[in-house]
């Protein structure tokens, strides 16, 4: 007998919740199959590096003179100046690259009563600081020219003691982003390929990304004593993208 005759003899209402339930539960196995593909997902990193060399160089040269005759000090301090702006204008700088420093003046001895300053040698009470400070687009003269530092100190010229050299800085990062997300994004997916390969499977679309920070690196050891991406010319930009796709 066919399954048709046998619904004959069935009420209407029967018949008709008998198909409903034959048809969701038709859905819900179809549903319960797409859920689990679904659910069958695969994260990945993608990296992307590019090296990059700095487009600007801020440079401070800062110089101390101490004595006991604060007008002395300060003229030392102002032959100082001179020597050094002149110095770096030999050398190939603009005066629109050079910037007096503040100046600044301590007294070792402020607060001490005038007994104490007695008991002091008067030859070191004032300590002056000032400096100039290059910046420049020539990365590359300012490299050079932070080499000759002892020429100027040959001058009589007593750079301080936190004299840490130029700082490097590179302004073209937004110009590159787009390329490099792109990048992370092509080797993420690449590595996402190789995985559904090798599951026995393929890769379908994103369900999720995160393009990561980009960091900035010195390419290169700046010297044998530093490797700050700041006082490196040639640096390094990096950008990890973590990507969740789907498997199908």
């Amino acid at each position: 007998m066919k399954i048709s005759e046998k619904f004959k003899n069935l009420p209407t209402v029967w018949v008709v919740i008998m198909a409903l339930g034959i048809a969701l539960g038709g859905f819900f196995i179809g549903n319960g199959v797409y859920q689990s593909l679904a659910s069958r997902t695969v994260t990945v990193k993608g990296l992307a590096e590019m090296d990059v060399v700095a487009d600007t160089a801020v440079w401070n040269i800062k110089f101390s003179r101490v004595g006991g005759d604060l007008t002395r000090v300060q003229s030392d301090v102002d032959s100082d100046l001179a020597k050094t702006r002149q110095f770096l204008i030999d050398n190939g700088f603009e005066e629109n690259e050079l910037q007096n420093l503040r100046i600044t003046v301590r007294d070792k001895y402020a607060g001490y009563s005038e007994a104490e300053r007695k008991d002091q040698a008067s030859n070191d009470r004032y300590v002056v600081e000032t400096g100039v400070m290059v910046r420049s687009n020539s990365v590359n003269l300012v490299d050079s020219v932070s080499r000759k530092m002892g020429d100027l100190v040959r001058q009589g010229v007593t750079v301080s003691e936190d004299y840490a050299g130029p700082v490097y800085v590179f302004n073209g990062l937004n110009d590159i982003k787009i390329k490099m997300i792109e990048a992370a994004t092509k080797n993420a997916t690449a590595a996402g390929e190789q995985f559904a390969k090798d599951a026995g499977t393929t890769l379908g679309k994103i369900k999720t990304a995160n393009q990561g920070t980009f960091s900035i690196s010195a390419r290169d050891q700046v010297d044998a004593w530093s490797d700050n991406e700041r006082q490196a010319i040639n640096k390094r930009v990096r950008v990890v993208s973590t990507i969740t796709f789907f498997l199908r």
